[in-house]
């Protein structure tokens, strides 16, 4: 018996120094479009894929406690892998019916800015002879609207050359992977939408591994690497359009009379204890202090104001120099907003000027939004009153007037 004992320590020894058996690699496959997925050729050491993309998809899944093996190949034979469960999963993808019938699909990892390009001097046609890259979302999303794809090529460098020979009159491409192509001058671009890319993890790998997309969403925020924020020209676009409706609600709203007349809460433990109500309440039902800010008179003007700008603005909500909400133009997520770079970035003293945030994604509404923020400044006073916040739907709020009616629905906006 002594004997077996021993034997028994030393294989838990054994069994402790090896640790838990490792799980396996998740095996993904993906497609060649740089930035995003970059297949390279290495001496001696195969097909490396690197990019933005898949540094996000490697990094969530690492933090969510998994190693991958990434694999490139043509998008078609990769569905194909995926709906056979040969893989795991695929990335980066337009959301797709179909696919959300047989896979389970993350939250976004990438999101692409498409753009029409067509050539600088050329006249505007009605009926576009349109391209697109053979197996794209592009393509996919062309074809699901029922939209003519005049010719398909292999590559984003065979469709600009197309459009130099004047065989097409437009491509719809990611602005990311224009910029990485040569040859691209002459060219004129017109911003279409915005695209979230998710990847599609098989139904079998799912039930294998409960618990595993999960977490895998909780971990992309911390690993996106820039790819939500806007650029410079985008930026000065979106503050241009938010002074105008700054102007416009201010006209509206006396500020200064609406942040003496709200909620005024100076101790910040009672503070944290009304936002943790709020929060456990909303955005479903409304705290006391929640009903209390939604019955103010701004608040009231400031929803009849919001329904006039629908498509375009989210929210509207108002600070007073604490952070708190003196109103708001619907329920929001939480009371106090003093600890936000909306507020910091004014009571701080960083900015006089509108700030603009990053983008950011509401799966609950498949919209991409930006909020704008302005301080409320009091004559003679350093300290501003409070901080005023839009919400705007981002797509909407960078559309040229008069898109392309080819791939857009009526004054200009484009099919969902």
């Amino acid at each position: 018996m002594e004997h077996m004992k021993g034997v028994l320590a030393v294989l838990l020894a054994i069994l402790a120094l090896l640790g838990p058996a490792q799980a396996e690699d998740i095996k993904l496959y993906t497609f060649p479009a740089p930035p995003y997925q970059i297949v390279s050729e290495t001496p001696g050491a195969g097909t490396e894929v690197s990019g933005l993309t898949v540094d996000t998809v490697v990094c969530s899944a690492d933090r969510a406690g998994r190693t991958t093996r990434i694999h490139a190949s043509p998008p078609r034979r990769a569905i194909q892998l995926l709906i056979n469960s040969q893989i795991d999963g695929y990335f980066a993808v337009d959301p797709s019916t179909y696919l959300d019938q047989i896979a389970s699909r993350t939250n976004p990892v990438s999101l692409e800015k498409w753009h029409l390009i067509s050539l600088a001097d050329g006249e505007p046609a009605e009926a576009p002879r349109m391209g697109a890259v053979i197996g794209s979302n592009e393509e996919a999303w062309l074809r699901s609207r029922g939209k003519d794809i005049f010719l398909t090529v292999t590559t984003s460098e065979q469709l600009i050359a197309l459009l130099h020979r004047q065989r097409i009159d437009q491509a719809l491409m990611d602005h990311r992977v224009l910029e990485s192509l040569s040859d691209t001058s002459g060219l004129r671009t017109q911003f279409l939408r915005y695209v979230p890319l998710h990847v599609y993890f098989n139904k079998d790998f799912a039930s294998r591994n409960p618990g595993f997309i999960d977490a895998f969403n909780r971990e992309i925020p911390r690993c996106i690497n820039r790819s939500f924020d806007l650029d410079e020209s985008e930026t000065g676009d979106i503050r241009a359009s938010a002074y105008d409706l700054f102007r416009e609600l201010q006209a509206l709203i006396p500020m200064e009379d609406a942040i003496r007349q709200g909620p005024q809460i100076n101790s910040l433990s009672e503070i944290l204890n009304l936002d943790a109500q709020w929060q456990a309440l909303a955005p479903s039902h409304y705290s006391d202090m929640a009903r209390r800010v939604a019955d103010q008179d701004a608040s009231v003007a400031m929803a009849q104001w919001q329904k006039r700008h629908e498509t375009l603005v989210t929210e509207v909500m108002l600070t007073n120099s604490v952070g708190t909400l003196v109103a708001m133009s619907q329920l929001t997520s939480d009371f106090w907003q003093g600890d936000e770079p909306k507020f910091e970035r004014h009571i701080r003293g960083d900015t006089r000027d509108i700030y603009v945030s990053p983008i950011r994604y509401d799966a609950s509404t498949s919209r991409f939004q930006v909020t704008v923020s302005m301080p409320i400044i009091r004559k003679g006073q350093w300290l501003p009153a409070g901080v005023l916040v839009i919400g705007l739907d981002v797509e909407q709020a960078l559309k040229a007037e008069g898109n392309v009616h080819y791939l857009t629905g009526v004054n200009g906006k484009a099919s969902p």
